[in-house]
C-alpha cells in the first residue's frame, strides 16, 4: 500500500500539485504524512517548502522530524524562521528532533 501512496505523492509533486497533495495526504494517516515529507525532500520544487512548513506543526513527532529533516535539503530563508519557532517550542528531552532542527537551521542558512 505504502508504495502507490509513494508514487501518488512522487508523481504530484512532479507536476507541482501543491493543493492536491495538501487535500489528499495532509490529513491523512501517520505513515502516508511522514511519505509525503520524505518524498519533499527529494524534489526541488519551491513550492514543496509551503506542504513541509506545515508538516513541522504534525502531532506525529516521526513526521515533524522527516520534515525538519527534508527543509535542511529543500529550505529558504523563510522556512528558518519556522525551524527556529518549532525549536523553541520543543522540549529538549526529545533530542533527536531538537539534533535535527539545529542541523537543519544550519544546512539552510549555509546555502547563503
Amino acid at each position: 500500500m505504502f508504495g502507490n501512496a509513494e508514487k501518488k505523492i512522487e508523481k504530484l509533486i512532479r507536476k507541482g500539485k501543491w493543493e492536491d497533495l495538501s487535500k489528499k495526504f495532509l490529513a491523512a494517516n501517520a505513515e502516508t504524512r511522514l511519505i509525503l515529507a520524505e518524498q519533499c525532500g527529494k524534489s526541488n520544487e519551491p513550492g514543496v517548502n509551503s506542504v513541509l512548513n506545515k508538516l513541522l506543526r504534525d502531532p506525529d513527532e516521526r513526521v515533524q522530524l522527516a520534515a525538519v529533516k527534508s527543509i535542511g535539503i529543500t529550505g529558504t530563508d523563510h522556512e528558518v524562521a519556522q525551524l527556529q519557532w518549532l525549536l523553541s517550542n520543543t522540549s529538549e528531552d526529545k533530542k533527536e528532533l531538537v539534533s535535527a532542527l539545529h542541523d537543519s537551521i544550519s544546512k539552510v542558512r549555509g546555502k547563503r
